[in-house]
């Protein structure tokens, strides 16, 4: 019943705009295949990305930032390697089931309490690395079957699953396991129990994914570079950079400050209240970008963080409390509304047989770059003070408020979020 009026609604909102959202409900079969693969892999990155701040940062404490920054190497590169291996041969399914089987032993010895500094840096790197490229994989499948409009429905399955852990290991925190454990434990315990869903997500990929891409287009590397070239990208690449630099308090340390309110069941608690709206937002982000347009989302998602932090800021400086995590609420616009930005912008925007490379780029080059320096800058200022949370949740206020005038202002940011698509008809060699 509830999914018969929300298709009414959405049609409705159809011929009222006279858009077209037929991906929406066409294709069932694949949308819901492709739902169940993102909903599996999303269980076992919700317990991985949660418990990874606590975890590490107790272990490690000052040290914690290198191990990070072995994930956020291994994060782009693993974007940008199946991104680019799968435009160059065409193939799905395979590198899937590759990524699937090595994520298990991988994240599994990661939060293992016995592993050492160096054993845990390479591990950092590895499991992001296949994280990343499993998630590049499925997009790809995702986007081609579907378009952006199911895709959004597919990816909003993945949500759906990191909402399912969480719940799942706040009840377990709460009710079930050895609260008494020292928080070492308690972070050690949520990435290993996951681990083995890794396994199903081989079995699901086994099943569902096609073997090859739709696309038979010729793939040339070069024709990225020269396309971000000749329409000035990098102009976006630069400002998603700052975006990703202050985002990482959110991906490294922001678990940490929610631990000290009362431990672990505290930080799924409030990864619970994010998703409710990260899943919502991303279901019907496309006809928020078709109704208001792609700068709207942008706009949207950046002022929503610069009153996140601000908030962050107050608890962490004048009026503390667990009133903070109600903070949480405005993450599913903040992150969701960015990422499904650029999901959008380059899907739409560039050639079908050159998006997985040209995401790949932006990664590497905005969100890689971004995150390894504000992993390292957040990581001194954290330490370097007895309680440096305020000023972190300072400078982060403040890159978020700067960046609302960036896309609200800048007349180059308005002129490639306005463009149709980027074509470069020179003959390619390679």
């Amino acid at each position: 019943m509830c999914f018969t009026n929300l298709q009414k609604i959405i049609f409705s909102l159809k011929r009222k705009k006279n858009r077209t959202y037929d991906c929406i409900f066409s294709k069932p079969e694949t949308k819901y295949k492709d739902s169940f693969s993102f909903f599996i892999s999303y269980l076992a990155l919700g317990a991985y990305f949660v418990s990874l701040s606590p975890y590490i940062l107790e272990k490690f404490g000052n040290q914690a930032k290198y191990i990070f920054l072995s994930g956020q190497m291994g994060y782009p590169m693993g974007y940008f390697f199946a991104g680019w291996i799968s435009d160059q041969t065409k193939r799905i399914k395979i590198y899937s089931l590759i990524f699937s089987l090595l994520l298990f032993p991988s994240q599994y010895y990661l939060y293992s309490p016995e592993s050492g500094f160096w054993m845990s840096f390479l591990l950092s790197g590895a499991v992001r690395f296949l994280f990343a490229s499993q998630m590049q994989i499925l997009q790809i499948a995702a986007l081609e079957s579907l378009d952006f409009q199911g895709f959004s429905i597919s990816r909003a399955g993945g949500t759906f699953g990191f909402l399912v852990m969480q719940i799942t290991m706040f009840l377990l925190e709460s009710f079930f396991l050895n609260s008494d454990v020292n928080y070492l434990i308690q972070g050690s315990r949520g990435g290993q129990y996951s681990a083995i869903i890794h396994l199903i997500s081989f079995i699901i990929a086994f099943k569902v994914l096609p073997n090859k891409r739709i696309s038979e287009n010729p793939f040339y590397f070069k024709k990225v570079i020269n396309i971000i070239y000749k329409f000035d990208l990098y102009y976006f690449f630069i400002v998603s950079f700052f975006y990703y630099f202050a985002y990482q308090i959110v991906d490294f340390y922001l678990g940490r400050y929610f631990l000290q309110l009362g431990g672990m069941r505290y930080v799924y608690l409030s990864w619970i209240i994010a998703v409710i709206i990260d899943f919502f937002f991303f279901f019907f982000s496309e006809i928020i970008i078709h109704r208001w347009g792609l700068k709207f989302i942008f706009l949207f998602s950046l002022l929503m963080g610069t009153i996140r932090f601000f908030l962050l800021l107050v608890n962490s400086f004048l009026w503390g409390g667990i009133w903070i995590l109600l903070s949480q609420i405005l993450h599913g616009i903040h992150f969701t509304g960015y990422m499904a930005g650029i999901v959008y912008f380059f899907h739409k925007k560039f050639p079908s047989e050159l998006y997985g490379t040209a995401f790949g780029i932006f990664i590497i080059f905005s969100l890689s770059m971004g995150s390894i320096t504000g992993n390292l800058i957040y990581g001194k200022i954290l330490f370097q003070f007895q309680n440096g949370f305020p000023a972190i949740f300072f400078i982060t206020f403040l890159i978020h408020l700067i960046l609302w005038f960036v896309f609200f202002k800048n007349k180059k940011i308005d002129s490639l979020l306005n463009r149709e698509r980027f074509e470069n008809n020179e003959k390619q060699i390679f």
